[in-house]
C-alpha cells in the first residue's frame, strides 16, 4: 500500500477505530503523509490521547529537511488543534512554522505552504490567523507565479467574510491590476469564501 492510501486508510478508520487508525498512521514511512494521518487520528481521538498524538504529528513533519515539507503538512495538525479547541497550543507552534517558512526559497512554494497554514488556523480567530496572513503577504511580493496570485486572491476573499476593512486594505495595496479586478468582481458577485476542509467523516 502506498503512502497516500495508508493516509486515507487512517483517515477512514479514525472516527470509529482510533487504535487501528493510529497503527496505520505510524506505519507510514513518508513524513508528509504520516503527519497528515496522525493529525486525522488526533482529530477524532479520545480527549485523553489528543495531546500526545498531535505532538507526534508535529514532530514527524519537523523531521523533514525541506522546509516546505515541514510547513505545508503541518496545516493538518494545526487544524486538528483548532477543531479540538486546544487553542492554547497555537502560540507555541505557529511562530516556529512561520520561521521555517522563511527558509522556503521558491516564493510560489512558500505561498502554497502559508496559504494551507492560513486556512488551517483561520477558524481560531484573528489573533491566530493574522500573523500567518502577514507572512503570506510577504510571500506574495513580488507576484511571480499564478500560485501566488491565486493564494493571495483567495486569502482576501476569506478575510472579507470576517474583516472587510482589512481585506479592502490588502486589495487596495495590490499593484497587479488584473488580480485586483478579478478579486473585486468576485467580492461583488460571489458568496463569502470559507477555508478548505481538512477532515471529514464521509468518504466516497
Amino acid at each position: 500500500m502506498i503512502a497516500t492510501q495508508q493516509r486515507d486508510s487512517a483517515g477512514r478508520l479514525a472516527p470509529t477505530d482510533p487504535t487501528r487508525a493510529l497503527a496505520t498512521a505510524r506505519a507510514i514511512a513518508d513524513p508528509w503523509f504520516a503527519c497528515q494521518a496522525l493529525a486525522w487520528v488526533a482529530r477524532f481521538a479520545p480527549e485523553g490521547q489528543f495531546i500526545s498524538i498531535i505532538k507526534e504529528s508535529l514532530r514527524v513533519c519537523r523531521a523533514e529537511v525541506d522546509p516546505y515539507r515541514v510547513v505545508a503538512p503541518a496545516a493538518w495538525p494545526i487544524r486538528a488543534i483548532v477543531e479540538r479547541k486546544h487553542l492554547n497550543m497555537l502560540p507555541a507552534v505557529i511562530p516556529d512554522l512561520l520561521l521555517r517558512a522563511e527558509d522556503i526559497e521558491i516564493l510560489a512554494s512558500r505561498s502554497e505552504a502559508l496559504f494551507l497554514l492560513f486556512q488551517a488556523v483561520f477558524p481560531a480567530g484573528r489573533v491566530n490567523w493574522f500573523p500567518v496572513l502577514e507572512s503570506l503577504r510577504r510571500a506574495s511580493t513580488p507576484l511571480l507565479s499564478w500560485r501566488q496570485r491565486r493564494n493571495l486572491g483567495d486569502a482576501i476573499l476569506i478575510v472579507w467574510g470576517e474583516d472587510k476593512p482589512l481585506a479592502q486594505e490588502i486589495l487596495s495595496a495590490l499593484d497587479e491590476v488584473k488580480l485586483k479586478k478579478k478579486v473585486e468582481k468576485l467580492l461583488a458577485t460571489s458568496e463569502p469564501v470559507v477555508p478548505r476542509a481538512f477532515f471529514w467523516t464521509t468518504w466516497r
